[in-house]
């Protein structure tokens, strides 16, 4: 694995592309640029002012069948910390600028401190390789036989946050309505009544001649009415917050990993189907119990 500070190249060699494709989602998560190099790229690799025999590592690593990756505008610890972690090939060149010792990295803090050059690392044979970060129980890396496939799972969390839905405002307004209200009036009306007299004028009416004048004044009356207003309380409204709870179901789309063996040629492979039966039964359990827990 090259040397790299900010902004550097890194390059990680994998068994296969299976290996270094999680490397690269894992890399492109954390915002690296990351990709599975050809050979024109290894050979770019000069441009970078590399010497010839790292470049003939990497592809003679190529030629071999592994998958190697290269990260672009990397924290050089930080991203070979990432790709150790996925199981790239533990590569410790001396070359002051083309190398990174492992031993800086928080992942590889008792990894040995002196590096060796690209011809060392080119010459190892296939059992003499190791991969992945340090192993403190091992006191080394792994070899190919030892390296696991590690799968994962991913899981659903609700997490709420609270937000303003709206505001509520109480006022008054004043509406206007035509109200109709029934009264009784009273008013007085004049009754004019005849009576028939065939009589001699009396003595008291002798005073009073046909010429004189006589007026008889009734004054009428009648009741009026005028509607007066009166203010009363007819309701009070107060305005306050409680909580209410209601049930959602959100959807989500959650991905796992399961081990697929595959294999080329005349090759037997010993394993129970009982034990594989189980194996992927417990797997899919323990998926379908932590999704259960994440919903409680």
């Amino acid at each position: 694995m090259n040397n790299a500070t900010q902004n550097e190249t890194v390059v990680g060699v994998f068994l296969d592309e299976n290996y270094a494709q999680r490397a690269i989602n894992a890399l492109q998560s954390a915002g690296y640029r990351a990709r599975i190099a050809d050979e024109s790229a290894i050979d770019s690799f000069r441009s970078l002012g590399w010497k010839d025999d790292i470049v003939s590592l990497y592809r003679s690593r190529l030629g071999e069948g592994n998958a190697v990756v290269v990260v672009q505008g990397a924290n050089g610890a930080d991203a070979m910390g990432t790709l150790l972690d996925n199981g790239a090939e533990y590569i410790n060149l001396k070359e002051s600028g083309n190398s990174m010792n492992a031993s800086q990295t928080q992942r590889g803090n008792a990894q040995q401190t002196q590096g060796y050059d690209a011809n060392y690392y080119r010459k190892l044979q296939a059992q003499q390789r190791q991969y992945g970060a340090y192993d403190q129980q091992l006191g080394r890396a792994r070899n190919a036989e030892e390296i696991k496939l590690q799968l994962r799972d991913e899981t659903l969390t609700p997490v709420k946050q609270a937000r303003e839905a709206g505001q509520v405002q109480l006022k008054k307004v004043v509406h206007e309505e035509q109200v109709e209200v029934p009264v009784t009036l009273r008013r007085e009306e004049v009754v004019l009544e005849r009576t028939p007299v065939n009589r001699e004028v009396s003595a008291s009416d002798r005073g009073i001649t046909m010429d004189d004048d006589q007026v008889i004044s009734v004054p009428v009356y009648e009741e009026t009415v005028e509607l007066q207003k009166h203010t009363r309380v007819r309701e009070e409204v107060s305005l306050g917050k409680r909580a209410v709870e209601e049930q959602q179901t959100l959807t989500g789309t959650t991905r796992h990993e399961e081990a697929e063996l595959q294999q080329s040629g005349d090759v037997r492979v010993n394993r129970s189907a009982t034990e594989t039966g189980n194996s992927n039964a417990a797997m899919r359990n323990q998926r379908q119990e932590t999704q259960d827990n994440t919903q409680a």
